[in-house]
Protein backbone atom coordinates (compact mmCIF):
# COMPACT_ATOMS: atom_id res chain seq x y z
CA UNK A 1 0.00 0.00 0.00
CA UNK A 2 1.47 3.36 -1.08
CA UNK A 3 1.42 6.45 1.12
CA UNK A 4 -1.19 8.27 -1.03
CA UNK A 5 -3.45 5.19 -1.10
CA UNK A 6 -3.03 4.80 2.65
CA UNK A 7 -4.12 8.39 3.38
CA UNK A 8 -7.09 8.15 1.01
CA UNK A 9 -8.16 4.88 2.64
CA UNK A 10 -8.00 6.48 6.09
CA UNK A 11 -10.13 9.44 5.01
CA UNK A 12 -12.70 7.16 3.36
CA UNK A 13 -13.12 5.40 6.71
CA UNK A 14 -13.47 8.63 8.69
CA UNK A 15 -9.94 8.44 10.13
CA UNK A 16 -7.93 11.67 10.21
CA UNK A 17 -4.10 11.55 10.00
CA UNK A 18 -2.45 14.57 11.67
CA UNK A 19 -0.08 16.71 9.58
CA UNK A 20 3.04 15.57 11.43
CA UNK A 21 2.25 11.98 10.46
CA UNK A 22 2.89 12.61 6.73
CA UNK A 23 6.67 12.83 7.11
CA UNK A 24 6.74 9.76 9.32
CA UNK A 25 4.89 7.70 6.69
CA UNK A 26 7.74 8.15 4.17
CA UNK A 27 10.04 6.11 6.40
CA UNK A 28 7.63 3.17 6.73
CA UNK A 29 7.29 0.05 4.62
CA UNK A 30 4.07 -0.78 2.80
CA UNK A 31 3.46 -3.71 5.14
CA UNK A 32 3.72 -1.27 8.08
CA UNK A 33 0.98 0.87 6.54
CA UNK A 34 -1.24 -2.21 6.24
CA UNK A 35 -0.71 -3.00 9.93
CA UNK A 36 -1.45 0.59 11.01
CA UNK A 37 -4.67 0.68 9.00
CA UNK A 38 -5.91 -2.66 10.37
CA UNK A 39 -5.16 -1.63 13.96
CA UNK A 40 -6.94 1.71 13.48
CA UNK A 41 -10.07 -0.03 12.17
CA UNK A 42 -9.97 -2.73 14.86
CA UNK A 43 -9.64 -0.21 17.71
CA UNK A 44 -12.09 2.32 16.24
CA UNK A 45 -9.39 5.03 16.13
CA UNK A 46 -10.54 8.33 14.62
CA UNK A 47 -7.30 10.33 14.71
CA UNK A 48 -3.85 8.94 13.89
CA UNK A 49 -0.88 10.72 15.45
CA UNK A 50 2.83 9.92 15.84
CA UNK A 51 2.23 8.22 19.18
CA UNK A 52 -0.26 5.75 17.69
CA UNK A 53 2.06 4.85 14.79
CA UNK A 54 5.06 4.41 17.06
CA UNK A 55 3.08 2.20 19.40
CA UNK A 56 1.67 -0.04 16.65
CA UNK A 57 4.90 -0.38 14.67
CA UNK A 58 6.85 -0.88 17.88
CA UNK A 59 4.78 -3.99 18.58
CA UNK A 60 5.54 -5.47 15.15
CA UNK A 61 9.27 -4.96 14.78
CA UNK A 62 11.11 -7.87 16.34
CA UNK A 63 14.35 -5.97 16.71
CA UNK A 64 12.66 -3.47 19.03
CA UNK A 65 10.75 -6.02 21.07
CA UNK A 66 13.35 -6.27 23.80
CA UNK A 67 13.61 -2.48 24.15
CA UNK A 68 9.84 -2.07 24.30
CA UNK A 69 9.48 -4.73 27.01
CA UNK A 70 12.33 -3.19 29.01
CA UNK A 71 10.74 0.26 28.84
CA UNK A 72 7.35 -1.22 29.73
CA UNK A 73 8.76 -2.81 32.88
CA UNK A 74 10.47 0.42 33.95
CA UNK A 75 7.33 2.47 33.47
CA UNK A 76 5.14 -0.02 35.33
CA UNK A 77 7.27 0.39 38.43
CA UNK A 78 6.80 4.14 38.42
CA UNK A 79 3.09 4.57 37.80
CA UNK A 80 -0.32 3.04 37.18
CA UNK A 81 -1.08 2.51 33.51
CA UNK A 82 -4.41 2.41 31.70
CA UNK A 83 -5.10 -1.09 30.42
CA UNK A 84 -7.15 -1.00 27.25
CA UNK A 85 -7.55 -4.78 27.13
CA UNK A 86 -10.06 -4.39 29.97
CA UNK A 87 -12.29 -2.71 27.40
CA UNK A 88 -11.58 -4.46 24.12
CA UNK A 89 -10.56 -7.91 25.32
CA UNK A 90 -7.97 -8.03 22.54
CA UNK A 91 -4.71 -9.80 23.38
CA UNK A 92 -2.62 -7.55 21.16
CA UNK A 93 -3.56 -4.49 23.23
CA UNK A 94 -1.40 -5.36 26.21
CA UNK A 95 -0.50 -1.81 27.06
CA UNK A 96 -1.31 1.79 26.25
CA UNK A 97 1.79 3.52 27.53
CA UNK A 98 2.49 6.79 25.83
CA UNK A 99 6.02 7.67 24.77
CA UNK A 100 7.80 10.61 26.32
CA UNK A 101 8.52 13.41 23.86
CA UNK A 102 8.07 17.15 23.51
CA UNK A 103 4.44 16.71 22.56
CA UNK A 104 3.44 13.42 24.22
CA UNK A 105 3.88 12.65 27.91
CA UNK A 106 3.14 9.72 30.15
CA UNK A 107 -0.28 9.67 31.79
CA UNK A 108 0.03 9.20 35.50
CA UNK A 109 -2.11 9.57 38.58
CA UNK A 110 -0.87 12.75 40.25
CA UNK A 111 -2.05 14.67 43.26
CA UNK A 112 -0.52 17.94 42.07
CA UNK A 113 0.52 19.46 38.79
CA UNK A 114 4.17 19.51 37.72
CA UNK A 115 6.24 22.51 38.79
CA UNK A 116 6.87 24.01 42.21
CA UNK A 117 5.26 27.34 41.41
CA UNK A 118 2.10 25.64 40.13
CA UNK A 119 1.91 23.35 43.13
CA UNK A 120 1.92 26.35 45.45
CA UNK A 121 -0.86 28.12 43.54
CA UNK A 122 -2.95 24.94 43.47
CA UNK A 123 -2.45 24.48 47.19
CA UNK A 124 -3.56 28.06 47.91
CA UNK A 125 -6.60 27.67 45.67
CA UNK A 126 -7.59 24.34 47.22
CA UNK A 127 -8.47 26.02 50.49
CA UNK A 128 -11.21 28.03 48.76
CA UNK A 129 -12.71 25.18 46.75
CA UNK A 130 -16.07 24.16 48.08
CA UNK A 131 -19.18 22.29 46.98
CA UNK A 132 -22.43 22.90 48.84
CA UNK A 133 -25.23 20.46 48.09
CA UNK A 134 -28.35 22.63 47.99
CA UNK A 135 -30.78 19.85 47.14
CA UNK A 136 -30.49 16.13 46.50
CA UNK A 137 -33.16 13.44 46.49
CA UNK A 138 -33.33 10.20 48.43
CA UNK A 139 -35.65 7.30 47.62
CA UNK A 140 -38.97 7.60 49.45
CA UNK A 141 -40.40 4.28 50.58
CA UNK A 142 -44.03 5.16 49.94
CA UNK A 143 -46.27 3.28 47.52
CA UNK A 144 -47.43 5.24 44.45
CA UNK A 145 -51.11 5.17 45.46
CA UNK A 146 -53.88 7.73 44.90
CA UNK A 147 -53.00 9.67 48.06
CA UNK A 148 -49.35 10.09 47.06
CA UNK A 149 -50.28 11.21 43.53
CA UNK A 150 -52.73 13.81 44.87
CA UNK A 151 -50.09 15.09 47.29
CA UNK A 152 -47.52 15.17 44.50
CA UNK A 153 -49.58 17.33 42.15
CA UNK A 154 -50.77 19.54 45.00
CA UNK A 155 -47.14 20.31 45.80
CA UNK A 156 -46.49 21.10 42.13
CA UNK A 157 -49.45 23.48 42.00
CA UNK A 158 -48.54 25.28 45.22
CA UNK A 159 -44.85 25.63 44.40
CA UNK A 160 -45.41 27.04 40.92
CA UNK A 161 -48.25 29.27 42.11
CA UNK A 162 -45.73 30.82 44.50
CA UNK A 163 -43.36 31.39 41.56
CA UNK A 164 -46.15 32.91 39.44
CA UNK A 165 -46.98 35.42 42.20
CA UNK A 166 -43.61 37.03 41.49
CA UNK A 167 -44.94 38.19 38.09
CA UNK A 168 -46.53 41.64 38.24
CA UNK A 169 -49.63 40.44 36.35
CA UNK A 170 -50.24 37.67 38.89
CA UNK A 171 -50.26 39.53 42.21
CA UNK A 172 -53.96 38.95 42.99
CA UNK A 173 -54.76 35.33 42.14
CA UNK A 174 -58.31 34.07 42.57
CA UNK A 175 -59.13 30.42 43.41
CA UNK A 176 -61.05 28.75 40.59
CA UNK A 177 -64.21 28.44 42.71
CA UNK A 178 -64.27 32.17 43.56
CA UNK A 179 -63.68 33.93 40.25
CA UNK A 180 -65.77 37.13 39.93
CA UNK A 181 -67.53 37.55 36.59
CA UNK A 182 -67.02 40.31 34.04
CA UNK A 183 -63.81 41.76 35.47
CA UNK A 184 -60.18 41.13 34.59
CA UNK A 185 -58.54 38.81 37.09
CA UNK A 186 -55.63 36.39 37.38
CA UNK A 187 -55.97 32.66 37.97
CA UNK A 188 -53.60 29.70 38.25
CA UNK A 189 -54.30 26.11 37.38
CA UNK A 190 -52.84 22.76 36.47
CA UNK A 191 -53.54 21.80 32.85
CA UNK A 192 -55.85 18.80 33.01
CA UNK A 193 -56.66 18.72 29.29
CA UNK A 194 -56.68 20.90 26.19
CA UNK A 195 -58.38 21.03 22.81
CA UNK A 196 -56.93 22.86 19.81
CA UNK A 197 -59.33 24.18 17.14
CA UNK A 198 -59.12 26.57 14.21
CA UNK A 199 -60.11 29.45 16.50
CA UNK A 200 -57.73 28.74 19.36
CA UNK A 201 -57.18 26.54 22.40
CA UNK A 202 -59.54 25.51 25.15
CA UNK A 203 -57.71 24.49 28.31
CA UNK A 204 -59.32 22.55 31.12
CA UNK A 205 -57.55 23.61 34.30
CA UNK A 206 -57.92 22.67 37.96
CA UNK A 207 -56.61 23.92 41.29
CA UNK A 208 -58.07 21.47 43.82
CA UNK A 209 -61.06 23.74 44.39
CA UNK A 210 -62.69 23.65 40.98
CA UNK A 211 -62.26 22.69 37.33
CA UNK A 212 -62.97 25.29 34.63
CA UNK A 213 -62.54 25.86 30.91
CA UNK A 214 -60.27 28.64 29.66
CA UNK A 215 -60.22 29.79 26.04
CA UNK A 216 -57.24 31.40 24.29
CA UNK A 217 -57.83 32.92 20.85
CA UNK A 218 -55.42 32.08 18.06
CA UNK A 219 -55.46 35.77 17.07
CA UNK A 220 -54.37 36.98 20.50
CA UNK A 221 -51.32 39.19 19.97
CA UNK A 222 -50.21 38.90 23.62
CA UNK A 223 -49.19 35.27 23.29
CA UNK A 224 -46.87 33.14 21.18
CA UNK A 225 -49.42 30.64 19.90
CA UNK A 226 -46.75 28.11 18.84
CA UNK A 227 -45.57 27.84 22.43
CA UNK A 228 -48.97 28.04 24.09
CA UNK A 229 -50.50 25.25 21.98
CA UNK A 230 -47.62 22.99 23.07
CA UNK A 231 -47.97 23.57 26.81
CA UNK A 232 -47.88 19.99 28.17
CA UNK A 233 -50.62 18.48 30.29
CA UNK A 234 -49.91 18.64 34.04
CA UNK A 235 -48.04 21.94 33.64
CA UNK A 236 -49.04 24.84 35.89
CA UNK A 237 -49.83 28.13 34.15
CA UNK A 238 -51.17 31.56 34.96
CA UNK A 239 -53.97 33.18 33.00
CA UNK A 240 -55.17 36.79 32.94
CA UNK A 241 -58.64 37.48 31.56
CA UNK A 242 -62.37 37.61 32.18
CA UNK A 243 -64.76 34.93 33.46
CA UNK A 244 -68.20 34.84 31.82
CA UNK A 245 -70.86 32.16 31.33
CA UNK A 246 -68.68 29.45 32.88
CA UNK A 247 -65.82 30.16 30.47
CA UNK A 248 -62.60 32.03 31.23
CA UNK A 249 -61.50 34.15 28.25
CA UNK A 250 -57.75 34.59 28.59
CA UNK A 251 -56.06 37.75 27.32
CA UNK A 252 -52.65 36.49 28.36
CA UNK A 253 -50.92 33.28 29.38
CA UNK A 254 -48.18 33.60 32.00
CA UNK A 255 -45.59 30.84 32.20
CA UNK A 256 -43.66 30.57 35.49
CA UNK A 257 -40.33 31.05 33.68
CA UNK A 258 -37.06 32.28 35.19
CA UNK A 259 -36.32 35.97 35.79
CA UNK A 260 -34.46 38.02 33.18
CA UNK A 261 -30.89 38.76 34.26
CA UNK A 262 -27.32 38.90 32.99
CA UNK A 263 -24.76 36.09 33.35
CA UNK A 264 -23.10 36.29 36.75
CA UNK A 265 -19.46 36.39 37.74
CA UNK A 266 -18.16 35.42 41.14
CA UNK A 267 -15.17 36.35 43.29
CA UNK A 268 -11.51 36.75 42.45
CA UNK A 269 -10.40 33.14 41.94
CA UNK A 270 -9.55 32.34 38.31
CA UNK A 271 -11.18 28.88 38.35
CA UNK A 272 -12.93 26.81 35.69
CA UNK A 273 -15.75 24.27 35.98
CA UNK A 274 -15.39 21.44 33.45
CA UNK A 275 -18.57 19.83 32.08
CA UNK A 276 -18.64 16.31 30.64
CA UNK A 277 -20.79 13.18 30.65
CA UNK A 278 -22.12 10.14 28.80
CA UNK A 279 -18.81 8.29 28.87
CA UNK A 280 -20.60 4.96 28.19
CA UNK A 281 -17.75 2.82 29.54
CA UNK A 282 -18.14 -0.78 28.38
CA UNK A 283 -19.53 -0.25 24.87
CA UNK A 284 -17.50 -1.11 21.77
CA UNK A 285 -18.51 2.15 20.07
CA UNK A 286 -16.91 4.25 22.80
CA UNK A 287 -13.73 6.18 21.89
CA UNK A 288 -11.43 4.83 24.59
CA UNK A 289 -8.50 6.93 23.41
CA UNK A 290 -10.51 9.97 24.56
CA UNK A 291 -10.13 8.87 28.18
CA UNK A 292 -6.35 9.03 27.82
CA UNK A 293 -6.57 12.46 26.25
CA UNK A 294 -9.03 13.64 28.90
CA UNK A 295 -6.61 12.61 31.63
CA UNK A 296 -3.74 14.32 29.85
CA UNK A 297 -5.79 17.49 29.71
CA UNK A 298 -7.01 17.61 33.32
CA UNK A 299 -3.53 16.72 34.57
CA UNK A 300 -2.07 19.60 32.54
CA UNK A 301 0.11 17.30 30.45
CA UNK A 302 -0.89 17.78 26.83
CA UNK A 303 2.54 19.16 25.96
CA UNK A 304 0.93 22.44 24.83
CA UNK A 305 1.74 25.09 27.43
CA UNK A 306 -1.22 27.32 26.51
CA UNK A 307 -3.68 24.45 26.92
CA UNK A 308 -1.98 23.17 30.06
CA UNK A 309 -2.17 26.64 31.60
CA UNK A 310 -5.95 26.56 31.21
CA UNK A 311 -6.11 23.01 32.58
CA UNK A 312 -4.27 24.07 35.74
CA UNK A 313 -7.15 26.42 36.49
CA UNK A 314 -9.75 23.62 36.51
CA UNK A 315 -11.16 23.43 40.02
CA UNK A 316 -14.29 21.38 39.43
CA UNK A 317 -15.53 18.63 37.10
CA UNK A 318 -19.18 17.61 36.64
CA UNK A 319 -19.97 14.25 35.00
CA UNK A 320 -23.65 14.28 34.10
CA UNK A 321 -24.55 10.58 34.05
CA UNK A 322 -24.38 7.49 31.83
CA UNK A 323 -20.85 6.99 33.06
CA UNK A 324 -21.16 3.35 31.96
CA UNK A 325 -23.15 1.79 29.13
CA UNK A 326 -25.08 -0.53 31.43
CA UNK A 327 -26.60 -3.94 30.80
CA UNK A 328 -29.93 -4.64 29.07
CA UNK A 329 -30.73 -0.97 28.51
CA UNK A 330 -31.89 -1.35 24.90
CA UNK A 331 -32.43 -4.16 22.35
CA UNK A 332 -29.29 -5.93 21.07
CA UNK A 333 -27.06 -4.01 23.50
CA UNK A 334 -25.42 -7.25 24.62
CA UNK A 335 -23.76 -7.60 21.22
CA UNK A 336 -22.13 -4.17 21.62
CA UNK A 337 -20.65 -4.67 25.08
CA UNK A 338 -16.96 -5.31 25.62
CA UNK A 339 -17.53 -5.25 29.38
CA UNK A 340 -20.51 -7.49 30.08
CA UNK A 341 -21.30 -6.68 33.74
CA UNK A 342 -21.97 -3.57 35.77
CA UNK A 343 -19.15 -4.59 38.10
CA UNK A 344 -16.56 -4.58 35.30
CA UNK A 345 -17.91 -1.36 33.82
CA UNK A 346 -17.84 0.59 37.09
CA UNK A 347 -14.39 -0.75 37.95
CA UNK A 348 -13.05 0.64 34.68
CA UNK A 349 -14.86 3.93 35.19
CA UNK A 350 -13.44 4.23 38.68
CA UNK A 351 -9.92 3.55 37.40
CA UNK A 352 -10.28 6.64 35.24
CA UNK A 353 -11.70 9.07 37.79
CA UNK A 354 -9.08 8.09 40.34
CA UNK A 355 -6.50 9.52 37.92
CA UNK A 356 -8.11 12.96 38.09
CA UNK A 357 -5.95 15.22 40.31
CA UNK A 358 -7.14 15.31 43.92
CA UNK A 359 -6.97 19.10 43.73
CA UNK A 360 -10.04 18.98 41.46
CA UNK A 361 -13.44 18.35 43.05
CA UNK A 362 -15.56 16.03 40.92
CA UNK A 363 -19.36 15.67 40.98
CA UNK A 364 -20.99 12.58 39.45
CA UNK A 365 -24.72 11.97 38.93
CA UNK A 366 -26.37 8.90 37.36
CA UNK A 367 -28.20 8.56 34.05
CA UNK A 368 -30.61 6.07 32.56
CA UNK A 369 -27.78 3.69 31.52
CA UNK A 370 -26.45 3.56 35.07
CA UNK A 371 -27.41 0.93 37.63
CA UNK A 372 -29.83 2.91 39.89
CA UNK A 373 -33.54 2.66 39.16
CA UNK A 374 -34.79 4.22 35.94
CA UNK A 375 -37.53 6.16 37.73
CA UNK A 376 -36.59 9.72 38.61
CA UNK A 377 -35.32 11.12 40.88
CA UNK A 378 -32.49 8.61 40.67
CA UNK A 379 -30.40 8.06 43.79
CA UNK A 380 -26.63 8.39 43.61
CA UNK A 381 -24.50 5.59 42.16
CA UNK A 382 -24.06 2.72 44.66
CA UNK A 383 -21.14 2.78 47.08
CA UNK A 384 -20.81 -1.01 46.78
CA UNK A 385 -19.48 -0.71 43.21
CA UNK A 386 -17.32 2.38 43.77
CA UNK A 387 -15.81 1.95 47.22
CA UNK A 388 -12.41 3.48 46.53
CA UNK A 389 -13.73 6.65 44.89
CA UNK A 390 -16.40 7.02 47.60
CA UNK A 391 -13.55 7.28 50.11
CA UNK A 392 -11.97 10.19 48.22
CA UNK A 393 -12.66 13.65 49.66
CA UNK A 394 -12.69 15.27 46.22
CA UNK A 395 -15.40 13.03 44.68
CA UNK A 396 -19.12 13.64 45.24
CA UNK A 397 -21.84 11.21 44.18
CA UNK A 398 -25.23 12.93 43.95
CA UNK A 399 -28.78 12.15 42.82
CA UNK A 400 -30.29 12.93 39.43
CA UNK A 401 -31.42 15.73 39.54
CA UNK A 402 -29.41 17.73 42.08
CA UNK A 403 -28.73 21.37 42.91
CA UNK A 404 -25.27 22.48 43.98
CA UNK A 405 -23.46 25.68 44.88
CA UNK A 406 -19.88 25.59 43.62
CA UNK A 407 -16.98 27.64 44.96
CA UNK A 408 -19.41 29.09 47.48
CA UNK A 409 -20.94 31.14 44.69
CA UNK A 410 -22.26 29.71 41.41
CA UNK A 411 -25.45 27.59 41.51
CA UNK A 412 -25.96 24.64 39.18
CA UNK A 413 -28.92 22.44 38.25
CA UNK A 414 -27.64 18.99 37.31
CA UNK A 415 -29.98 16.71 35.37
CA UNK A 416 -28.98 13.84 33.09
CA UNK A 417 -31.71 14.56 30.55
CA UNK A 418 -33.87 11.49 29.98
CA UNK A 419 -36.94 13.69 29.38
CA UNK A 420 -35.29 15.34 26.35
CA UNK A 421 -36.44 12.42 24.17
CA UNK A 422 -40.04 13.05 25.21
CA UNK A 423 -39.77 16.78 24.52
CA UNK A 424 -38.52 16.16 20.97
CA UNK A 425 -41.24 13.58 20.30
CA UNK A 426 -44.17 15.53 21.76
CA UNK A 427 -43.50 19.26 21.47
CA UNK A 428 -43.85 20.30 17.84
CA UNK A 429 -42.36 23.79 18.08
CA UNK A 430 -39.20 22.30 19.61
CA UNK A 431 -38.87 19.95 16.65
CA UNK A 432 -39.28 22.95 14.34
CA UNK A 433 -36.45 24.68 16.20
CA UNK A 434 -34.11 21.75 15.59
CA UNK A 435 -35.10 18.99 18.02
CA UNK A 436 -32.12 16.85 19.04
CA UNK A 437 -29.73 19.22 17.28
CA UNK A 438 -30.76 22.13 19.53
CA UNK A 439 -30.56 20.95 23.16
CA UNK A 440 -30.54 24.57 24.33
CA UNK A 441 -34.10 25.06 23.04
CA UNK A 442 -35.28 21.98 24.95
CA UNK A 443 -33.67 23.25 28.14
CA UNK A 444 -35.16 26.73 27.68
CA UNK A 445 -38.64 25.21 27.50
CA UNK A 446 -38.04 23.33 30.76
CA UNK A 447 -37.02 26.60 32.40
CA UNK A 448 -40.09 28.37 30.99
CA UNK A 449 -42.33 25.73 32.60
CA UNK A 450 -40.08 25.52 35.70
CA UNK A 451 -40.47 21.74 35.37
CA UNK A 452 -37.88 19.08 34.63
CA UNK A 453 -40.39 16.42 33.58
CA UNK A 454 -43.80 18.02 32.97
CA UNK A 455 -46.44 15.49 31.93
CA UNK A 456 -47.48 12.24 33.52
CA UNK A 457 -45.81 9.70 31.27
CA UNK A 458 -43.09 12.05 30.01
CA UNK A 459 -40.61 10.22 32.22
CA UNK A 460 -40.56 7.24 34.54
CA UNK A 461 -40.91 8.83 37.96
CA UNK A 462 -42.26 8.05 41.40
CA UNK A 463 -44.53 10.55 43.22
CA UNK A 464 -43.06 11.98 46.40
CA UNK A 465 -45.24 12.83 49.38
CA UNK A 466 -45.06 16.54 50.22
CA UNK A 467 -42.71 17.31 47.34
CA UNK A 468 -42.41 17.45 43.56
CA UNK A 469 -38.73 17.06 42.66
CA UNK A 470 -39.56 18.08 39.10
CA UNK A 471 -40.25 21.72 40.03
CA UNK A 472 -37.28 24.01 39.38
CA UNK A 473 -37.60 26.01 42.58
CA UNK A 474 -34.00 27.21 42.70
CA UNK A 475 -33.00 29.46 39.80
CA UNK A 476 -29.58 28.19 38.66
CA UNK A 477 -26.64 30.04 37.14
CA UNK A 478 -25.99 27.04 34.90
CA UNK A 479 -28.17 24.13 33.78
CA UNK A 480 -26.21 21.00 32.80
CA UNK A 481 -27.72 18.07 30.89
CA UNK A 482 -26.49 15.19 28.73
CA UNK A 483 -28.24 12.06 27.42
CA UNK A 484 -28.58 13.02 23.74
CA UNK A 485 -24.79 13.20 23.17
CA UNK A 486 -24.80 16.67 21.60
CA UNK A 487 -22.11 19.25 22.30
CA UNK A 488 -24.13 22.38 22.94
CA UNK A 489 -23.69 25.66 24.76
CA UNK A 490 -26.45 28.26 24.92
CA UNK A 491 -27.65 31.01 27.22
CA UNK A 492 -31.14 31.90 28.42
CA UNK A 493 -31.93 34.83 30.69
CA UNK A 494 -28.44 34.79 32.14
CA UNK A 495 -28.35 31.00 32.68
CA UNK A 496 -25.67 28.93 30.95
CA UNK A 497 -27.22 25.91 29.19
CA UNK A 498 -24.75 23.07 28.64
CA UNK A 499 -25.37 19.70 27.00
CA UNK A 500 -22.03 18.04 27.43
CA UNK A 501 -21.22 15.83 24.44
CA UNK A 502 -20.13 12.19 24.90
CA UNK A 503 -17.13 9.88 24.58
CA UNK A 504 -19.08 7.53 22.29
CA UNK A 505 -19.61 7.27 18.53
CA UNK A 506 -23.14 6.78 17.19
CA UNK A 507 -24.63 3.33 17.85
CA UNK A 508 -27.25 1.59 15.67
CA UNK A 509 -29.87 2.20 18.37
CA UNK A 510 -29.07 5.92 18.55
CA UNK A 511 -29.34 6.11 14.78
CA UNK A 512 -32.85 4.65 15.02
CA UNK A 513 -33.80 7.30 17.60
CA UNK A 514 -32.50 10.10 15.41
CA UNK A 515 -29.61 11.09 17.69
CA UNK A 516 -26.63 12.82 16.07
CA UNK A 517 -23.74 12.60 18.55
CA UNK A 518 -20.92 15.15 18.70
CA UNK A 519 -18.27 13.29 20.71
CA UNK A 520 -15.08 14.43 22.37
CA UNK A 521 -16.05 17.96 23.43
CA UNK A 522 -15.50 19.41 26.90
CA UNK A 523 -16.95 22.70 28.13
CA UNK A 524 -15.24 25.03 30.60
CA UNK A 525 -16.94 27.90 32.46
CA UNK A 526 -14.80 30.44 34.30
CA UNK A 527 -16.28 31.36 37.67
CA UNK A 528 -14.48 34.69 37.97
CA UNK A 529 -15.12 36.24 34.56
CA UNK A 530 -17.85 34.13 32.92
CA UNK A 531 -15.74 33.02 29.96
CA UNK A 532 -16.94 29.78 28.30
CA UNK A 533 -14.57 27.56 26.31
CA UNK A 534 -15.03 24.43 24.22
CA UNK A 535 -12.20 21.88 24.10
CA UNK A 536 -11.98 19.26 21.34
CA UNK A 537 -10.24 16.23 22.82
CA UNK A 538 -9.45 14.75 19.42
CA UNK A 539 -7.00 17.55 18.61
CA UNK A 540 -6.93 19.70 21.79
CA UNK A 541 -8.34 22.63 19.84
CA UNK A 542 -9.89 25.28 22.10
CA UNK A 543 -12.64 27.66 21.00
CA UNK A 544 -14.04 30.60 22.90
CA UNK A 545 -17.84 30.27 23.02
CA UNK A 546 -18.45 33.32 25.20
CA UNK A 547 -16.06 36.11 26.03
CA UNK A 548 -15.55 37.42 29.53
CA UNK A 549 -18.69 39.15 30.84
CA UNK A 550 -16.78 41.59 33.06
Amino acid sequence: MKKEDFINLLLENGIIPLKKVADLLDSLKEEDLDIIFKEAIKNNIKIIDEEFINRIIGKNINNNKENVEKKENNVNKKQNKINIKDFFNIKENKQNIEKESNNVVLIESTKKHIGEEIELSVKEMKETKEINILKRFEIQKNKPDIISWISYYKQRLNKIKKILREHSEMRNIYPLDKIPENEEVAIVGLVYDKKITEKGITFIIEDGNNIIKAFVSKDNENIDFKIVKDIPLDSVIGLVGTYKNKMFFANNIILPNVPVRKPKTFGEDDVYILFTGDWQVGNKYTFYELFDRFLKFVNGKTGNEKIDEIARKIGYIIIIGDVVDGVGVYPEQKEELVLKTYEDQYKSFEDYILKIPESIKTIIVPGNHDIPRLAEPQPELPRSLLRESYSMKNIYYLSNPSYVKIHNSIIGLLYHGYVLDWLVSNISFLREKGGYEKPGELMKFMLMLRLIFPSHGSNPYVPYINDDPSVIEIVPDFFHTGHIHRASYDEYRGIDLINSSTFQDITPYQRELGHKPEPGILFLRNIKNGEVLGVNLFNFEIRKLRDKVI
